[in-house]
């Protein structure tokens, strides 16, 4: 469809064709004389001069009129894609949490991120579930890409995790292919090692690292990592081997929380044993 002629030239093209049939019948009921028909024909060769460039400044304004509206239409059309490329996003994160849920074998309580409190973001995580929904300190969270952490602080409609990213607790992890077990640490940055490797271990890059259920905080076979460097063994208290995390902590927006089939809270990541339930 043709986008309408510029408001400040409305008229403008209808005005010249008025005068031009104006001019024709004028020039067409006056005298034949022969200075008349010079007249005639210089007068005619001056309307068809005259009209080129009238002509030209029209189509100008209506291209420049149609490209406005083409652009505010790409504008448009671009925001509703890039709604329907959030929703399509959405709807796949959120088709993925409900099947991990559905196999995963222990409760699960779902949350969203609500705030990054801290220096760092992705450090801690504020969820908008609490104790009212049966979550408690050292509760473990997680998602369907891998682990992310556990609660630290918690109140009757929100908590406090703190992610694998500068945390102060250590994580039983093993390597899936040699089953090798040692401890997570993260050392910097984008950074993690698995120490209490003996030297010679059979560790090898791209390696997937899994939570060994070691403790009472996070269970079995959760995956943490895959493994992106290893080093010649030096010091294995300090690490030999490099880990980076399935889970993106800087986008995370849901997550599930283990939630406990007892009241009892745990107390660690260590090598503590459940008491028997009586």
């Amino acid at each position: 469809m043709r986008a309408p002629s510029p408001q400040y030239f409305p008229r403008l093209d209808w005005l010249i064709l008025l005068a031009a049939v104006g001019l024709s019948l004028t020039l067409l009921f006056i005298g034949k004389e022969p200075s008349v028909a010079g007249f005639k024909r210089d007068a005619g060769t001056f309307l068809a001069l005259a009209a080129k460039p009238v002509v030209l400044v029209l189509r100008t304004f209506d291209l420049w009129h149609e490209n406005t509206i083409l652009r505010e239409r790409a504008v448009r059309l671009a925001e509703e894609n890039a709604d329907l490329r959030d929703a399509a996003l959405e709807n796949r994160r959120l088709r993925d949490m409900l099947g991990f849920r559905e196999r995963f074998p222990l409760p699960l309580v779902s949350a969203e991120v609500t705030g990054h409190p801290g220096a760092s973001i992705g450090g801690r995580l504020l969820i908008d579930v609490g104790r009212a929904s049966g979550v408690q300190v050292n509760s473990a969270v997680l998602t369907p890409q891998g682990l992310v952490g556990k609660v630290i602080e918690v109140g009757d409609h929100s908590a406090l995790v703190q992610t694998i990213v500068g945390n102060a607790y250590g994580v039983s992890v093993l390597i899936e292919r040699s089953r090798v077990a040692g401890i997570l640490r993260w050392v910097a940055p984008g950074q993690w090692t698995i120490v209490g490797l003996s030297t010679g271990e059979d560790v090898r890059r791209g390696d997937v690292v899994l939570t060994t259920g070691a403790g009472a905080v996070f269970p079995k076979n959760i995956r943490v990592g895959v493994i992106t460097r290893v080093e010649p063994p030096s010091d294995p208290a300090a690490g030999w081997c490099f880990m980076k995390p399935f889970v993106r902590f800087k986008t995370l927006e849901e997550v599930f929380v283990i939630a406990p089939r007892d009241e009892r809270p745990a107390s660690g990541d260590g090598v503590i044993q459940k008491e028997p339930v009586p």
